[in-house]
Parts: C-alpha cells; sequence; structure tokens
C-alpha cells in the first residue's frame, strides 16, 4: 500500500521544482478537485497565476493576492502564451483526456500536461509526471471516498466522529449522549465494510443510530463484548480486540486514530494501518523491527529505531516500547 500524505505532495513537488522552473509557464491550470491543490502550490513556487479548468475555459478574468505580484500579469486565462494543465494523478488518463477535449483547439497548442503522481515510469499519455508511485496506493485528500473503503476496518471514535472527553466518557448517561450527538469528522463515501469499535456491545443501539443519522452504510459492526468500561481498561483490550477482526478479515487496511493503537495494530496483524491522529501510513514492513527486536542494549536498538523509522513513529514507539517489544 503505498500512500501520499498532503505534507508529501508539498515535498514531492518542491524536490521535482527542476523539471518545471526554466519552462517559462505563465499559467497553471487545475483539473478540479484533486488536481487543484498540487496546482496552486506549483503556482505559489513558480510564483505565476493559477486557475481553475472551468474558468480557464471560459477565459474568466485572472485573480492574485494584494501581498505579492505575479512573475507575469495576465489579465485573462487565454492571454497565457504556455499553461500548465496539473491533475494529482494519472492511470488511464481518461480524467486528462477528458480535459483537453474541453479545450478550444486553438488553445491546445500552448498547453503541457503534468500529473503529480503516475502509476507507470512510461507513460506516453502525459507530458510531465514528478513521481513514480505504484499501486496499490492511496492519498490522504480522498482516502475516505475512495474504492479502498470497501475492503476497509474503520474504527468510530477520532476516525467518523470526534473522541468524547473525559467527562463525556463516564460510561454511563454523559457517555451515551456523547455517542448520541457526537459531532462527525470523517463521512465516507461508499458502503463500508466493517465497524470496528472498543465500544462496548451494551451501547449498539445507541451507536446503531447515530450512524443511519449520518448514513454511514456499513456491513459489520465489531464491538467489544465487555461489562464495563473498567474491564476493558484492565485488560487492554482497545488494539487487541480490533487487530483480532483485522487479521482474520481478509481486508486490506484498517483506519485508526491513535498512533499507539495503529502502530500495534499493525505489528499483531502485519497488514498496513492508517492512522488519522498523524496522517501516517503505518506499513507490514515495519513489523519486523518490532516482532523482532535486537537483544542488544537498550541505547543500541534506539539507535537502531532512530535509523530506520520516520519521525512520527520515534515519537509513538517510547509510550508502548515496553509492551510491543518485551511482552515476551
Amino acid at each position: 500500500m503505498n500512500y501520499k500524505s498532503f505534507a508529501d505532495l508539498s515535498i514531492d513537488i518542491n524536490n521535482n521544482l527542476f523539471k518545471l522552473n526554466n519552462e517559462g509557464y505563465d499559467l497553471i491550470v487545475g483539473i478540479p478537485r484533486s488536481g487543484m491543490i498540487p496546482a496552486y502550490m506549483i503556482g505559489l513556487y513558480l510564483n505565476v497565476h493559477v486557475t481553475s479548468l472551468d474558468s480557464f475555459i471560459k477565459n474568466e478574468k485572472l485573480t492574485s493576492g494584494v501581498s505579492r505580484n505575479t512573475k507575469m500579469s495576465l489579465i485573462y486565462a487565454m492571454d497565457a502564451q504556455k499553461v500548465l494543465l496539473v491533475d494529482d494523478s494519472i492511470v488511464t488518463g481518461k480524467a486528462m483526456q477528458l480535459a483537453l477535449e474541453s479545450i478550444p483547439d486553438n488553445i491546445k497548442k500552448n498547453i503541457t500536461t503534468c500529473a503529480i503522481y503516475s502509476d507507470k515510469k512510461n507513460k506516453p499519455d502525459i507530458d510531465i509526471y514528478l513521481e513514480h508511485v505504484k499501486r496499490p496506493r492511496v492519498f490522504e485528500w480522498n482516502i475516505f471516498h475512495s474504492r479502498l473503503m470497501k475492503n476497509a476496518c474503520l474504527d468510530i471514535d477520532g476516525v467518523l466522529c470526534i473522541d468524547p472527553t473525559e467527562d463525556e466518557n463516564d460510561d454511563g448517561d454523559n457517555y451515551i449522549h456523547f455517542i448520541l450527538n457526537a459531532k462527525p469528522l470523517h463521512l465516507p463515501s461508499t458502503k463500508l465494510k466493517a465497524l470496528v469499535t472498543s465500544r462496548l456491545e451494551k451501547y449498539r443501539p445507541q451507536t446503531e443510530q447515530w450512524l443511519k443519522a449520518h448514513n454511514i452504510q456499513y456491513d459489520e459492526l465489531i464491538m467489544l463484548d465487555l461489562p464495563s468500561k473498567k474491564e476493558r481498561q484492565k485488560l487492554g483490550a482497545h488494539a487487541k480486540h480490533k487487530a483480532a477482526y483485522y487479521s482474520q478479515s481478509g481486508l486490506d487496511l484498517f483506519i485508526e486514530s491513535a498512533p499507539a493503537q495503529a502502530l500495534a495494530i499493525m505489528t499483531a496483524t502485519g497488514k498496513p494501518v492508517f492512522c488519522t491522529g498523524d496522517n501516517q501510513m503505518y506499513m507490514p514492513s515495519l513489523s519486523k523491527i518490532f516482532m523482532k527486536p535486537p537483544k542488544s542494549l537498550l541505547k543500541q536498538w534506539e539507535h537502531a529505531i532512530a535509523v530506520k523509522l520516520p519521525s512520527p513513529l520515534k515519537k509513538a514507539i517510547r509510550p508502548i516500547y515496553r509492551a510491543l517489544i518485551f511482552k515476551y
């Protein structure tokens, strides 16, 4: 599972500006919706005008901020002599082809097509791509609206809705009120395969009521069959419960909100976990580090982690170090 975040998008564009900087583009045109974000990033880096495909076709008047003038001052979109047409990614090339077909023939000679991410290194149906990212792949900006949701497990609190406060999480009337009135965070566009939550089974009616109210469709709702919050905390059942289902489910992705739990689920299952809490994809290739910890001194182990793990994981590792590594 190859994953790109908004942060990755910015870094990848920045690292590939050499492909764009000396080409004399005086207008960047983004293909809505996913192409608009990289289009604006490129436009800011190159200090040129940016507009949407629809506005370009309508030859609308261009605007820019008051704090900085663009390098090349244009009044109308089709005054541009060299246009970079941008989308976030390309696979079949259909979206780019449709975009080109919508542009008047006499303007097409001014167009250079660009995708930030291509699924293949050899891509004859586009002029420029910045990075090769093989499939399967998913992006932070569309993960909850992708086909992947049909083959994924999702937690509820911190993913679909906000987490309860300490006062709300009383395993009583306050918690029931929270469940029924929780503010939504991410509302997927497609039917979900499974919701896997550490909420207790006794709260199923209220949970189902909230899901129905927010039109969240799913095949299964897996809850924790324990008598109380106290018992759940005593057993430390959060990640174990989620990992147990995910491991045998045959599904491709788990979405969790807590970095420590995301890491624990990934380690226990050897399968990818996306964490909304830090916008990181916890990949199974890292599980070898945790499943086979070195027998050397603690300082030597920490040095290995510092070398092999990205910085978000370094922060997550310390609180669960002993639980994951030295439990056996």
